[in-house]
């Protein structure tokens, strides 16, 4: 089972939902259009699972970094997709992203719509040349593709969800207590380093002058005391649970 992060490397091999082989003929862009997309005769984990179409775009510039284009063809809404990136020149480490609207705070992929990502690859090594979709959650919490990857995304949302509420607590305490700015600093020594308290922190590190003015640090804290309840019960709503799709 690979563990959660947000771009992960993963050796051996992976079920793919939909593969797309592509061969890179220019130096500025590779095309698939919806004539030329195509799969190979692969099955779903799942029962009653049809793989999603989804068309793919290399884009290859002679400045800057190489990147991929995912368009979601499927006529559903996606919140969360593993995308995996190989090249037929290897046979070895496969690449896997973990793309996730709700961890990112970005939108999610609508029908016909896109999300442009890096070309990831080995130093010195080959580009990528095959674009697969491996797993996914539509807007309605339903899952699609390879179950361990599913449980990827899922779990990484579950620690999100843990992590929103551990500073949700902390800052409930702070405005009962009318805690200074140096105070919050202190508290935060004690808490680990997940993105809602380094968004504390920082914000904290940026307004030095709040213990010139105390009358803005709740308005402060509360602003961001609202945001983290919002994102945390939208996570919970997100559903399923890991335990439902595949085993741990």
């Amino acid at each position: 089972m690979p563990k959660w992060q947000f771009d992960i490397v993963a050796t051996g091999e992976s079920f793919g939902l939909l593969e797309i082989s592509m061969k890179i003929v220019a130096p500025v862009i590779c095309l698939l259009s919806a004539g030329a997309l195509f799969s190979l005769p692969v099955h779903a984990q799942s029962a009653g699972i049809t793989p999603p179409n989804f068309e793919i775009e290399i884009h290859i510039e002679e400045a800057g970094s190489p990147k991929y284009k995912v368009t979601n063809l499927t006529g559903k809404t996606v919140t969360a997709c593993v995308v995996r990136l190989s090249s037929s020149l290897e046979s070895k480490d496969q690449s896997h992203t973990v793309w996730d609207a709700l961890i990112q705070n970005v939108p999610p992929i609508e029908p016909n719509s896109s999300i442009s990502q890096f070309l990831g690859h080995r130093v010195g090594g080959p580009l990528p040349d095959n674009v697969e979709v491996v797993a996914g959650v539509w807007v309605d919490g339903e899952t699609f593709g390879d179950p361990d990857w599913v449980n990827v995304i899922l779990k990484g949302r579950e620690s999100l969800v843990a992590a929103y509420d551990q500073a949700i607590t902390l800052l409930r305490e702070g405005m009962d207590q009318k805690w200074a700015r140096e105070q919050y600093l202190q508290a935060l020594n004690q808490e680990p380093n997940s993105a809602p308290f380094r968004r504390i922190r920082d914000t904290l590190t940026a307004n030095e002058n709040l213990n010139k003015q105390p009358e803005r640090m709740n308005p402060l804290m509360q602003k961001m005391l609202d945001f983290f309840v919002e994102k945390s019960e939208q996570l919970k709503k997100a559903k399923p649970t890991p335990s439902i799709v595949a085993p741990g």
